[in-house]
């Protein structure tokens, strides 16, 4: 999202009939000359970033302020194409590595600065569990393949509730250092395949043909109509891969690079002074900020993005872009000519990397959640620190870093930034390992205790039976965050099944052996007892209890879970209120719930063990009725089938939704402050259709047990319990809080299915 520059003045100053040769003819070259600055690129940065930043700080009053990333990805293809177009017309070549050092010099001072000093930030204020994935990626981020790094996370469901990281806003301009990279190349391949001689390397300029300027355009229109048809289609698909990947967001910069190409062809018409032409641009104007602006205030969470509503930014950008800063007085870039404006579109790059880590680290720094002055500070404290990096790096870099070098020891400089930040991050690691090391040989010496955790709700049923716990409520002494707490894990005694069960195209079926203990509890000669987890991630943050429980009685156990899927055989229609755009999720959800039903059926179980995160995933079997009566009918009917193998089935009621108020967001601003991490029950714990549909059923073998009391009491819902955190992220289970649960679950087993179910030893696996 970098404005871009070439050979020390702003390549933003090009007015739009100069932004390329009128004539297809190559022109001699000549000195240059100093060219005025184009405002209406300098009021959209500034728009641009405004956007970004207030969507930041106040989400909820700017829910689409996110489309000012787009806005900067047309502005981007647009300067750098006319630049590329201007090398090839010029020389009739394109020098790559004067190109690729310039942008470094530009780009690389303000972003280093700014990653090394988040990264600084977050060792002194955050808690030494979210180290590793920051250092991960500030690497990342001086590499340029941050939005790859969220790409790949994105469609883990297990690291989809990662808390945000320092750099997680480099994702845009990793994009742009790819174009950068890669449009170079195509724009001389495809100028060479359409015959005309442009050339990386040549001794000397070389009289050539005409420059395909219409062949390009259609090329380039062509590549764009894919890129977008590319973005719709993997939007309905995986939105949040969408959103990161390099490929749907090509077509964006190609809108830039085609009027690029076609502005000779308007140029002159809009040169004239005219009536007709002069409210052609004031309406353009209009229309284009209407455009942006309607997208930044009605798109949201849940806009089909970056599919076909992108387009509406983009066509506004490219609006201004195509008419140029010449504007009546009635046009509304008059008004963001005023000085205050154009700084900001200036300084747009240093502002965007700045204000991110600001935000990130706040809540940190001040122990709270950011209220209305904390936000307003991290603006004030934002635009201080952008002018000082505009003036005492981004420009000085530009202009004076390596000035008169080769561009090779730009590029090597740039390698040896890469391998230092690889280094401090490795560092980072290091050190986390060496803290979080510490902190869990404290945590096990505390587990121990029968004060641990949901311990300390029932005393009486822990190891050492204490008389006194003290307040269950108080300060945490745990981290809530780490590898060590997160639920989707996997002890020795578990593998993936060879004979697998596959959801969208990835195994899900984990087999687990815990008989090494049947005979403490059973005697040798019995064949040790099958259970069935399943679910989806509701069911994995059970696991840790449930392996525990079946460690002590010497259980199997299989386990298939899929994240977002019910149970059921009946369509998913929308998870978290967000309708699904792909009809393929239902498909691959009744089928994966299909194929789990059919494999409990011919496996002999003892126990099925279900829960889900029923008040989040909407279905629909058509018949129009509630949501609660669709899910508990087609919930008694997967019971029915899984009876049929004789087995108990026992729905886990779901937890309280711990969104900020429970989480460890809450937790993390301050250790001690925990206590006040708390919430209604009645507005974190929502009714449970499939637990509600097992304790109706008139089944005696189907049951549901809920252990709502060890996380709620007096109406009252806890982040914090026995100095454990309960939850991990915004609605899972930390894993540690999830093993303190093992002896109530032991307990409510042995009613729900009348077995001698013996409470596990709280050892650590």
């Amino acid at each position: 999202m970098a404005p871009s520059r070439t050979r020390g003045r702003p390549l933003s100053s090009t007015p739009l009939a100069r932004t390329a040769v009128p004539s297809d003819a190559r022109p001699k070259r000549g000195p240059r000359t100093p060219r005025p600055t184009r405002t209406d690129i300098q009021a959209l940065r500034a728009i641009a970033v405004g956007l970004v930043i207030l969507n930041h700080l106040w989400p909820d009053r700017l829910p689409g302020g996110y489309v000012g990333v787009d806005v900067f990805f047309v502005i981007s293809g647009f300067l750098i194409s006319t630049h590329l177009i201007s090398q090839l017309m010029n020389t009739g070549r394109i020098a790559f590595a004067e190109f690729t050092a310039r942008r470094a010099r530009r780009l690389l001072p303000a972003a280093l600065l700014v990653s090394l000093a988040a990264l600084a930030g977050a060792l002194l204020w955050l808690p030494a569990e979210r180290w590793p994935r920051i250092a991960n990626e500030t690497f990342a981020a001086t590499a340029y393949v941050e939005n790859w790094f969220l790409a790949a996370s994105a469609v883990d469901y297990s690291a989809q509730s990662e808390a945000a990281t320092t750099v997680q806003h480099y994702w845009s301009l990793s994009v742009e250092e790819q174009f950068y990279l890669l449009w170079p190349l195509t724009l001389l391949g495809l100028t060479m395949l359409l015959g005309r001689r442009a050339r990386t390397l040549a001794p000397a300029p070389q009289p050539a043909p005409a420059f395909p300027r219409v062949g390009l355009l259609l090329a380039v229109s062509l590549l764009g109509v894919l890129s977008f048809a590319f973005a719709v289609w993997l939007t309905g698909t995986e939105r949040s891969l969408a959103y990161f990947h390099t490929g749907t967001r090509v077509w964006e910069f190609m809108v830039g690079a085609a009027i690029a190409l076609a502005a000779p062809a308007w140029a002159r018409w809009l040169s004239r002074d005219g009536a007709g032409v002069t409210l052609v641009r004031g309406v353009a104007h209009w229309l284009a900020f209407g455009l942006i602006g309607w997208s930044a205030l009605t798109f949201s969470d849940t806009t089909a993005f970056p599919g076909p509503w992108a387009a509406l930014p983009v066509a506004g950008t490219a609006l201004i872009l195509a008419t140029g800063d010449r504007a009546p007085r009635w046009s509304p870039l008059v008004a963001l000519r005023w000085r205050p404006a154009q700084w900001a579109g200036d300084a747009s790059y240093s502002l965007y990397l700045w204000h991110w880590p600001l935000i990130v680290l706040a809540p940190a720094v001040v122990s709270r959640e950011l209220q209305l002055q904390d936000r307003v500070a991290i603006l004030a404290l934002t635009i201080v620190l952008a002018a000082l990096t505009k003036r005492y790096v981004e420009d000085p870099g530009r202009t004076r870093l390596f000035r008169g070098a080769r561009p090779r020891r730009t590029l090597w400089a740039t390698a040896a930034s890469v391998v230092v930040v690889a280094l401090l991050a490795g560092g980072v690691h290091v050190a986390a390992q060496q803290v979080t090391a510490q902190a869990a040989r404290a945590a096990a010496e505390f587990e121990r205790s029968g004060c641990f955790g949901a311990g300390a709700l029932a005393p009486e049923a822990a190891l050492d039976s204490p008389t006194d716990c003290g307040d269950p409520f108080g300060a945490a002494k745990l981290a809530p965050r780490g590898d060590d707490n997160a639920p989707w894990y996997s002890p020795p005694e578990c593998a993936l099944a060879e004979q697998q069960i596959l959801a969208e195209g990835q195994p899900s079926l984990v087999e687990c052996d815990f008989s090494a203990a049947r005979s403490d509890t059973a005697g040798s000669g019995t064949e040790a007892p099958l259970v069935w987890l399943v679910g989806d991630s509701h069911a994995e943050h059970w696991k840790a209890a449930v392996y525990d429980v079946a460690r002590g009685n010497g259980w199997r156990v299989n386990s298939s879970m899929q994240g977002g899927c019910p149970i059921v055989d009946v369509d998913r229609v929308a998870f978290r209120g967000v309708p699904d755009a792909n009809p393929a999720k239902a498909t691959a959800c009744r089928s994966w719930s299909a194929e789990v039903t059919e494999r409990i059926r011919a496996s002999d179980p003892a126990l099925i063990l279900v829960s889900t995160f029923t008040a989040q995933e909407t279905v629909d079997d058509g018949s129009g009725r509630p949501q609660a009566e669709q899910v508990a009918d087609a919930s008694a009917r997967r019971f029915a089938q899984w009876r049929e193998t004789g087995a108990n089935v026992v729905v886990v009621r779901d937890v309280p939704y711990a969104e900020a108020r429970l989480g460890p967001d809450c937790v993390e601003l301050d250790l001690a402050r925990a206590a006040a991490c708390t919430a209604p029950a009645s507005e974190v714990l929502p009714p449970d259709a499939v637990a509600d549909a097992a304790a109706a059923s008139p089944d005696p073998r189907v049951a549901a047990i809920d252990l709502s009391d060890r996380f709620c009491r007096a109406d009252t819902c806890y982040g914090v319990i026995g100095g454990v955190p309960v939850f991990f992220d915004a609605d899972h289970l930390a894993r540690s809080y999830a093993r303190s649960l093992a002896p109530a679950l032991a307990t409510e087993l042995a009613r729900a299915t009348g077995w001698a179910v013996a409470s596990p030893r709280p050892e650590l696996n």
